[in-house]
């Protein structure tokens, strides 16, 4: 403070007769909760529902990262049948486990609570049926990097992503294709897509809160949330922010215990229902409706994704992996003709003003 009090002098910017003690009082006014001790970096969140094979693993999770950083865990306890337990994980980790008591009401609503709950400036988003590996958390730090180099980078998928609409065309989705774009500032293996999946996902929580968080109406309360992280992908893009992909983690399965979303009495409202309810919303908010295809909206935004990633990042492929090509970086070329029919719209679109 007094080298600083000293440099501010010399040039002009505070009176001489200002002193130390002046300048503490005034910067008090506002405090950084950043600063805080005990303040959380990341908040892992988790959607709980009747896997007690999963408790140690995800209590196993919270010590471990939080060796490597300050970490708080969040469970959605979707049954709250086992609330004892979880209220004496609680107190047994000394409030870093924070059990949210709901009642069944899925994914989409347990993130948004868990989000507004939340301390961390990180969103790590789990599901109670996953172990992640490395084991250590060591993960975690590449991940705050990319975060703290790219300001506008809102949602990071940890588990897959498309770079389109569709399946013709691109190089996507699964992440044996991760290695095609890295960011030199960071010497993370990183690219920009369309969309991501849950989960594991990350997300910054002052740009989930900025777009509205996870839409509650793509999906019933008790069901699964088919489609919101492709429509909240999306929705950042258009609100100003920016999707990426990382392949920081992988996955194991808990338990051989199959997902309540996969069992014969949930498949069919999950993936018949659900997913037709959510494909409704993302189709009209997005495409041209339901079954009308992407349109002239999802194309323009695919092309600024692609331009994106060839102007920014380092490029690794052999083969050029956007439909749209490599070669050119300003506006937006034409659909090779056989792509060209997926991407047809309506020159009469069902919002027309």
């Amino acid at each position: 403070m007094r080298d600083l009090v000293g440099r501010l002098r010399s040039s002009g910017q505070i009176r001489n007769s200002t002193t130390v003690h002046d300048l503490a009082q005034c910067s008090s006014g506002h405090l950084n909760p950043r600063l805080y001790p005990d303040r959380p970096v990341v908040s892992l969140m988790l959607q709980y529902f009747r896997r007690p094979a999963g408790i140690p693993h995800m209590v196993s999770l919270l010590e471990r990262c939080s060796q490597q950083m300050p970490v708080e865990l969040l469970v959605n306890v979707d049954s709250p049948e086992e609330g004892a337990t979880w209220a004496e994980l609680a107190w047994s980790t000394r409030g870093r486990l924070v059990p949210v008591f709901s009642a069944n009401v899925h994914e989409i609503r347990a993130y948004n609570r868990m989000a507004a709950l939340a301390r961390g400036r990180v969103l790590v988003v789990l599901q109670d049926d996953d172990t992640v590996q490395p084991a250590d958390c060591s993960w975690l730090h590449p991940l705050l990097r990319q975060f703290d180099s790219m300001p506008r980078l809102g949602m990071v998928g940890l588990k897959s992503y498309r770079r389109g609409n569709g399946p013709e065309g691109n190089l996507e989705r699964w992440p044996d294709t991760y290695h095609l774009f890295s960011d030199s500032g960071t010497g993370n293996f990183f690219t920009f897509p369309l969309q991501v999946d849950y989960a594991p996902m990350a997300l910054r929580r002052s740009a989930l809160l900025n777009v509205g968080g996870v839409d509650e109406g793509m999906s019933d309360v008790g069901e699964c949330g088919i489609m919101s992280d492709w429509e909240l992908s999306i929705r950042m893009w258009a609100a100003g922010w920016q999707v990426g992909f990382m392949p920081l983690v992988s996955r194991g399965r808990v338990d051989d215990k199959e997902g309540t979303t996969h069992s014969p009495k949930s498949v069919r409202r999950c993936w018949g229902r659900q997913m037709h309810q959510g494909g409704l919303v993302y189709g009209a908010r997005w495409g041209n409706g339901w079954g009308a295809g992407p349109g002239r909206f999802l194309e323009r935004l695919e092309n600024h994704i692609r331009i994106l990633n060839l102007r920014t990042l380092a490029r690794n492929y052999t083969h050029c992996p956007f439909r749209k090509g490599c070669d050119h970086l300003e506006g937006d070329p034409p659909l090779p003709p056989a792509y060209q029919h997926f991407f047809s719209y309506d020159p009469h679109p069902p919002v027309d003003a």
